[in-house]
């Protein structure tokens, strides 16, 4: 079972973002109040580390104005360490969402172009300093030419310093469109480097050129083993699969796959989704945790993994703050009142 990480912190690198929701079943285009959190997928990664009991640290940018306050003291209340967050020119990254509800699905706009985060290129390697593991995804290389060239050499830092690194392909083609790039090369470059992928069939078939179907389990260890073989220092892969009722009844399972073993966690089925947003980062999170203390237990990182996303069904907002406690009692199935 795993524990808290003590060999340094987990620096994750990526755009602060505040959420503005449509409420009470309304969508953006007809809603009178809108409802903020503060978010993001890899400041998401290190909020449900840092409640799970580990030391992470925020790597990122935000303006000097009040909701770059509000969005960092967010981070602060969570036990995220802040102090590496620079401020900068620019404006605060939003994204506007229309949550899913019964039979219609969610919808997100996202409003980021020349957001503080997209306008700054150079972070000093110091905020290395005392970390073991970085954490960083693919929306940073999508937002900005700054942010993607920001993403690469810190990544290409990290692993100078003998860090371990994650990499979760989070494709955003609306992100890629707007900015005019196509982002493979980029995206390669940064699995090329990763010890650990989050990413599925699909992200596959972006990287190879080639198709997979994510039908059964042998295709997908099929698009795993061919990525694997691609990149040679990668080291696992780590999906989910979906298969989405409605707005609020989903069934969920997980897989991990390194070249030697495979492991695949049991289907969860949830009824009474509250917020699906975020749970994908809630899954990275929770495979890291088991990940980074023992990387040969596949099946207990998977199992976390799935255990914390479940969880994170069932907040609101961006953030996963499940506690340890919590995380385990999920890992065996436990619902019941504690007394």
């Amino acid at each position: 079972m795993a524990g808290p990480l003590m060999e340094g912190a987990v620096a994750c690198f990526g755009e602060i973002l505040l959420r503005f929701a449509a409420c009470d079943g309304a969508t953006l285009r007809d809603t009178a109040k809108l409802d903020v959190h503060v978010g993001g997928a890899e400041a998401n990664v290190a909020v449900a580390l840092a409640n799970l009991g580990f030391a992470t640290r925020m790597v990122s940018a935000l303006p000097n104005n009040a909701l770059g306050t509000l969005a960092l003291k967010a981070l602060r209340r969570e036990g995220v360490d802040g102090d590496h967050v620079v401020t900068a020119e620019g404006r605060m990254g939003t994204y506007f969402l229309t949550p899913a509800a019964g039979p219609r699905g969610g919808e997100v706009v996202y409003d980021r172009a020349r957001s503080a985060f997209a306008k700054t290129q150079d972070y000093d390697p110091a905020v290395l300093d005392g970390v073991r593991h970085l954490h960083v995804s693919g929306i940073s290389l999508a937002v900005s030419e700054a942010s993607s060239t920001a993403t690469r050499a810190l990544a290409r830092k990290a692993k100078e310093r003998g860090l371990t690194l994650s990499f979760d392909g989070n494709y955003r083609p609306s992100l890629w469109k707007a900015s005019g790039r196509d982002g493979r090369d980029e995206i390669a470059e940064m699995v090329a480097m990763a010890d650990i992928l989050f990413g599925n069939h699909k992200d596959v078939s972006l990287l190879l050129g080639r198709e997979f179907s994510g039908d059964g389990a042998a295709r997908r260890r099929e698009a795993a083993l061919a990525l694997l073989e691609k990149f040679p220092d990668l080291t696992a892969i780590s999906s989910t699969a979906r298969h989405v009722g409605n707005g609020t009844t989903h069934r969920i399972v997980a897989r991990i796959d390194s070249r030697e073993a495979a492991a695949e966690s049991e289907e969860r089925v949830l009824t009474g989704i509250i917020d699906r947003i975020g749970t994908g980062d809630a899954f990275a999170a929770g495979v890291l945790a088991c990940w980074l203390e023992d990387a040969s237990d596949l099946q207990g990182a998977v199992d976390g993994g799935i255990a914390l996303a479940a969880l994170k069904h069932y907040e609101p907002g961006d953030f996963c703050r499940a506690n340890a406690a919590e995380w385990r009692a999920a890992m065996g199935g436990t619902g019941d009142v504690s007394r």
